[in-house]
């Protein structure tokens, strides 16, 4: 049930005022958890990805993110894209710190500024680029990876480009608070990429010797194919996957990644059919005689055979 205000203006100045207060919050919150992640103790306590994955892993020394137990919600009923749904601003906060230490390192490796400015689609990311075949499926928590890599990559490009961290930081706050307040519906993000450029290029014109700032589509929008076939060996296996970023996005939240009902991101191979895989993937085989194999793999690796393999471990006697 809505509630209408006596006259336009107030109601005006009201949504103005709620606005600006979940900016205001919502910069502080990003800030503190920027804060978190950034400790090194804290860093450590994940399983690093090394810069160039050389096989497929089995049974990997996956660890939760470091701020884990402080971001968790409590409502431990909530499968994680539930959580996501209920809790965006902390969830979103949360994927950010996910992201920046399990694919970002992969993922926003910093491409040179144009001699026509700094362009801030100059990544071609998108849910079905990032995930593969989760893109759609993971919804709203596809579109935070997306977005969390895109912010990172924002702060650390603008920061070379000349542009001071401090205000950067802020403006960015509140393009990500106007995301969150509208579910990161894609009408808002276009609003809110207009909203950001405005104000770098204020702060550009402040700023000398800093980059033009321009906004200006050169990806593709179809998909980029990332088809492998699915094998095991031996034959009889059953195997399902799970991006590497939403599992450690599901340890994050203080869940079970292997429970595919409450991380509920998982896919089973399909059957005659391959699979699309976009980056880093964490696999589980279910083998005859109630046997099971883990690991994950880099499906790059794959790419020249177009078939992954998946073995299953011989038995400890």
């Amino acid at each position: 049930m809505s509630t209408r205000c006596p006259d336009g203006e107030s109601c005006n100045r009201r949504g103005l005022g709620t606005m600006r207060t979940m900016s205001l919050l919502f910069l502080a919150v990003l800030a503190a958890s920027a804060a978190q992640a950034q400790s090194p103790s804290q860093a450590q306590s994940l399983a690093p990805l090394p810069s160039i994955p050389s096989a497929i892993r089995l049974d990997p020394p996956i660890a939760p993110p470091a701020n884990a137990v402080a971001a968790a919600t409590p409502i431990t009923a909530l499968s994680s894209s539930s959580r996501a749904r209920e809790h965006p601003g902390v969830q979103y906060l949360l994927m950010k710190t996910v992201v920046a230490q399990s694919i970002g390192v992969l993922k926003t490796r910093a491409l040179p500024v144009e001699a026509g400015g700094y362009n801030l689609l100059k990544y071609c990311w998108t849910p079905a680029n990032v995930l593969g075949d989760w893109g759609e499926s993971a919804g709203l928590t596809g579109e935070m990876v997306v977005r969390a890599l895109e912010t990172l990559s924002w702060s650390r490009d603008l920061a070379r480009a000349g542009y001071a961290e401090a205000p950067v930081a802020e403006a960015i706050g509140r393009y990500e608070a106007a995301l969150v307040a509208a579910n990161f519906a894609e009408a808002t993000h276009e609003r809110a990429l207009d909203a950001l450029r405005a104000e770098l290029e204020s702060l550009q014109m402040r700023t000398p010797g800093s980059s033009e700032i321009v906004v200006r589509a050169r990806c593709n929008q179809q998909p980029s194919s990332f088809a492998l076939n699915v094998a095991t060996a031996p034959e009889g296996g059953r195997p399902r996957f799970i991006p590497y970023v939403l599992h450690q996005f599901c340890l994050a939240q203080q869940l079970d990644p292997a429970d595919a009902v409450r991380c509920d991101y998982w896919k089973s191979a399909k059957a005659e059919a391959p699979m699309s895989f976009a980056g880093e993937t964490v696999y589980s085989v279910a083998w005859p005689e109630n046997v099971v194999t883990t690991g994950r793999f880099n499906p790059d690796e794959q790419r020249s055979t177009g078939t992954v393999t998946l073995r299953q471990r011989p038995q400890k006697k």
